[in-house]
């Protein structure tokens, strides 16, 4: 019987990142429900799909983010697996929330500038 394994990821910030996708999910996080991702920290995100609009999944994973996020990713802090995101007049990305716990965790952050 083969068995199973996983790694837990936590404390991960992606900044800065622009580009076009192909795949209708622009940002992708399947965590499993046994190893949730936590602490994802999004800023200054742009991702765009030429043809119709990107989506984020999120299974098992908890953040926020500040600055431009797009696509949103509010599955991070909701129980919703997909995000499409709305026009940023209608649902701002930056939360008092999500910059109050940045604030509080910002020296334990990694952070990663790669995907």
């Amino acid at each position: 019987m083969l068995q199973a394994t996983a790694v837990q990821i936590s404390k991960i910030m992606y900044r800065n990142i622009t580009g076009t996708t192909k795949s209708k999910e622009a940002m992708k996080f399947a965590c499993r429900d046994m190893f949730p991702c936590r602490s994802i920290v999004l800023t200054n995100i742009d991702l765009q799909k030429k043809d119709g609009t990107a989506e984020t999944y999120c299974n098992s994973a908890t953040g926020f983010g500040f600055g431009t996020i797009n696509p949103s990713a509010d599955c991070l802090t909701s129980d919703d697996k997909y995000y499409s995101s709305p026009s940023e007049k209608d649902h701002p990305s930056v939360s008092e929330k999500g910059i109050t716990q940045l604030e509080e965790s910002k020296e334990d952050l990694l952070v990663h500038t790669e995907l």
